[in-house]
């Protein structure tokens, strides 16, 4: 860390890989539970037949948009100078955590 973004394709570069990566830490999170990726696994939030599935996927949607509201919070900062750019490793350590 400690880097600054000052170009902006620089910055749309870097937002758009951590972006990326986050995408990819929570579709890789779902398949973790047996989902195809975060958006079947958000689709059974509705689902009134099955219990565990309905639970899960509320827990995964309201994660997701957690995830979402702290990421892009975060790459606000980033791109404003405030915080300096992290690693994809980084900022998928700092994401709220899912609670299943």
């Amino acid at each position: 860390m400690g880097q600054r973004l000052t170009r902006p394709a620089q910055k749309t570069d870097t937002k758009a890989r951590l972006i990326t990566a986050v995408q990819r830490f929570m579709d890789a999170k779902a398949q973790e539970h047996g989902y195809d990726d975060i958006f079947t696994a958000v689709t059974y939030a509705e689902e009134s037949t099955v219990a565990q599935f309905q639970a899960e996927g509320k827990a995964f949607r309201q994660w997701r948009s957690a995830v979402w509201a702290f990421c892009y919070a975060y790459l606000d900062e980033v791109t404003a100078g405030t915080k300096p750019v992290p690693t994809e490793a980084e900022l998928i350590a700092l994401l709220p955590a899912l609670s299943l």
